[in-house]
């Protein structure tokens, strides 16, 4: 597997975590919806900096690849769970 592959299922999987990390301060701290989306754009450019260091990609790359996975799974499993956890 290639590095950017492994940056893109980096993000794929750093999304999900973002979401529940999202959830949990959400539910438990009671952070507002308004204060947690800037949250997870901060936490993409350091995920998508990390990843690019750490698997030897170019960063303004790295800041490219998966950029609309990330924020569409995100979003999405930040949104369902949150609903059904709430229902």
């Amino acid at each position: 597997m290639k590095g950017v592959e492994k940056v893109w299922w980096g993000k794929v999987i750093a999304s999900i975590a973002v979401a529940l990390l999202t959830i949990a301060l959400q539910l438990y701290i009671d952070l507002p919806a308004s204060t947690l989306l800037p949250l997870g754009v901060v936490l993409y450019i350091l995920i998508s900096d990390l990843l690019s260091m750490l698997l030897a990609v170019d960063r303004r790359r790295g800041i490219k690849i998966g950029v609309f996975t990330y924020f569409i799974l995100w979003i999405t499993t930040w949104i369902l769970l949150y609903t059904y956890l709430t229902a």
